[in-house]
């Protein structure tokens, strides 16, 4: 089988890969890792802006609709300018929270104003919380980290 992606799909993908080549993802990386947030904020606002969280989350949620083939041709840009940020985790979570009716969060995820990630229950140190407790829990990480 033979797979082309469409002219407005090239199209998306090379708006991406504009972005991220003139962002200097190595610099951004830098400047993170050295705690200054601004430019990985500011490339996590641009792809925002060129529809990068938009086709996660469907259209009654403000976004572009679940658009897979987009979705991976985004990834695929993503990845190849190694992009700081939790972009796979945020798109993941989108699809999940679209899924299961997590509403709230998804007009902020197809916006860029939401960051999300997911977590695994049984890493949590507290018993899983319950509605009328409060409580999230906390991740415990590795072995090795503790």
């Amino acid at each position: 089988m033979k797979f082309v992606l469409s002219e407005e799909q090239r199209m998306f993908a090379g708006t991406l890969r504009r972005l991220l080549a003139e962002a200097g993802t190595a610099k951004t990386v830098r400047a993170w890792a050295a705690g200054d947030h601004g430019p990985g904020r500011a490339l996590w606002s641009a792809l925002a802006e060129a529809g990068l969280f938009a086709v996660a989350v469907p259209e009654e949620h403000d976004g572009a609709g679940l658009l897979p083939v987009e979705l991976v041709a985004a990834m695929e840009e993503v990845g190849r300018a190694a992009a700081p940020g939790p972009y796979v985790e945020t798109l993941a979570a989108a699809e999940l929270l679209a899924r299961s009716g997590g509403a709230e969060l998804l007009a902020g995820i197809a916006a860029g104003t939401a960051m999300v990630t997911l977590g695994v229950p049984h890493a949590l140190d507290a018993a899983p919380p319950t509605p009328s407790s409060g409580r999230t829990g906390r991740a415990r990480g590795p072995p090795a980290a503790r």
